[in-house]
């Protein structure tokens, strides 16, 4: 180490969120204690590494700044050793400890540990690597079952608070009822303009409009959260808004803090964000059919765009491409105002069928909605069930035989023949479900009223100047329109009908007055 010249000391310090309030692990604590060691080593103090994050992670910015130092100094010939609080502040992670040993031992670099007595053999570092491993899992293991105890209870997990709420000590009474030591109560400074921003996004806002409204707010309305398109979308997609947690299935579980939003409001919040996804929300409301488009070549959405002469979709593929690093050299695009006639066409078809009171035209709606909504009950339908209630009575002798085990019902040979005669008649049945047709789908239909109450007003909105409540017509009616060019500014195009349209054009169809969306 000194035969060329005084070792430089590389100082790594680390603390996870949870450990920076433990005694004798803060930075300063850290810092203080490597060098000294390092000083009464003789060693010159050289660059000190800081990172701020779970030992679990072997993406630190530091440590993997500390690895390129180390490599750059051994590179040019200087002595180095690398000098630790402990060992475990290098990671909690079995593998990295290893290979960062292993690799520091090749290029004759040292790891002094302070608490460990300086420097170790591998046996030690490898049985003090595999402790600290077992600590994480185990710690994990403790915060899980805590927090799955708290949601049982009806209570939230303690952690970063989200906007509209604050953390407030849990009452003896709360406590009693499996409340962690903090719940959640409404921050009065901050609530109101989170349901503010629930209110928006349900009333028809996007939620990039209302984002750019949020960021606008003062930092003290915001709770001092720097917000971006992300956050808030996560925040609108919360159940801790409507007090409730997530069940394992997804289900929503009621909780015991105060809600901030009611459920309908929630419930258009989910919907407005999902549909979002079908037929992006516009922000300039100039663009008919954008989002539902999709190119014919290369099957990447279409996004309108305004030329000189015209406007026109164009494919997004290229954009696509930019993004990705990958090639494509699809600039398909198609005249706006051809391709739009055709979808305003077939949607006032359908709507003038959906608001027509004709007892005929009525008759004909029941009809239709009676057959969508009722699965046909063939035979393989029926074979499918019953395979499916064996599969499950297999199942369910598996569970009872491995109870009765348990409870010494049952001998370990008497279990051997229940499981294996359960588990031949599951794998029969599996396999016979697998290799027979399923049943066909149930289309989901809002109910007729619904429909008959929502479309009065669609012939007025599709012949109407109102983009944005089209695009909310031609979104109920129509999940992707692909245009063809068949000709000079004249286009066919291949629909896909949403259960809504598909069920109205069935109507149009039997009444002879179908929405055939032909050449423009």
């Amino acid at each position: 180490m000194t035969a060329g010249g005084l070792a430089t000391a590389l100082l790594y310090l680390r603390v996870s969120k949870e450990e920076m309030a433990r005694e004798g692990m803060s930075l300063e604590a850290q810092l203080a204690e490597c060098r000294r060691y390092a000083a009464r080593q003789g060693w010159v103090l050289g660059g000190e590494y800081t990172d701020v994050m779970k030992g679990t992670r072997d993406d630190r910015p530091d440590y993997q700044a500390l690895l390129a130092d180390v490599r750059e100094q051994r590179a040019q010939g200087r002595p180095v050793v690398v000098v630790v609080a402990a060992l475990d502040r290098l990671g909690r992670k079995l593998l990295e400890r290893v290979r960062c040993r292993e690799e520091l031992k090749a290029l004759g670099v040292p790891v002094h540990s302070v608490r460990e007595g300086g420097e170790v053999s591998d046996l030690v570092a490898n049985v003090l690597a595999s402790v600290a491993q077992e600590e994480v899992r185990r710690l994990g293991e403790r915060v899980r079952a805590v927090n799955q105890h708290a949601a049982a209870s009806g209570w939230t997990k303690v952690g970063r608070v989200t906007w509209g709420y604050r953390w407030r000590d849990a009452t003896p009474a709360e406590r009693g009822q499996g409340a962690p030591k903090k719940v959640l109560a409404l921050d009065p400074e901050t609530a109101t303009y989170a349901l503010e921003a629930y209110q928006r996004v349900g009333d028809g806002a996007s939620v990039r409009a209302t984002l750019r409204w949020v960021q606008g707010l003062p930092a003290a309305a915001r709770g001092g959260k720097r917000l971006n398109h992300r956050s808030l979308r996560m925040i609108l997609s919360s159940p801790t808004y409507v007090a409730c947690n997530r069940g394992p299935d997804g289900e929503l579980v009621p909780g015991r803090w105060p809600a901030l939003v009611d459920r309908a409001t929630w419930d258009r919040v989910q919907a407005r964000i999902a549909d979002h996804a079908r037929v992006p929300h516009q922000a300039s409301g100039r663009y008919l059919a954008t989002g539902l488009l999709r190119c014919p070549k290369c099957g990447s959405r279409m996004h309108g765009v305004k030329n000189t002469h015209m406007t026109v979709y164009r494919c997004s593929g290229i954009l696509v491409a930019e993004r990705a690093a990958i090639e494509t050299n699809c600039l398909y695009s198609a005249t706006a105002a051809a391709v739009d006639a055709l979808l305003l066409a077939a949607a006032g078809a359908l709507a003038e069928v959906a608001a027509s009171e004709d007892k005929t035209v009525r008759a004909a709606m029941q009809a239709a909605w009676r057959r969508r909504q009722i699965p046909p009950d063939d035979g393989a339908a029926v074979w499918v069930r019953q395979l499916e209630r064996e599969r499950d009575r297999a199942r369910d002798r598996l569970k009872n035989a491995a109870l009765r085990l348990v409870d010494g019902e049952l001998d370990k040979a008497g279990y051997d023949l229940v499981r294996d005669q359960a588990q031949a008649d599951l794998d029969a049945a599996e396999a016979a479900i697998a290799g027979t047709a399923s049943a066909a789908p149930v289309e989901i239909l809002p109910p007729l009223e619904q429909v008959l109450a929502e479309v009065g007003g669609w012939v007025a909105v599709v012949g109407g100047a109102d983009v944005g409540r089209q695009r909310s017509v031609l979104g109920a009616l129509l999940e992707q329109v692909v245009p063809v060019r068949v000709g000079y500014g004249k286009y066919a195009v291949r629909t896909t009908w949403t259960p809504l349209g598909a069920a109205l054009n069935a109507v149009a169809e039997a009444l002879e007055r179908p929405a055939l969306l032909r050449v423009g």
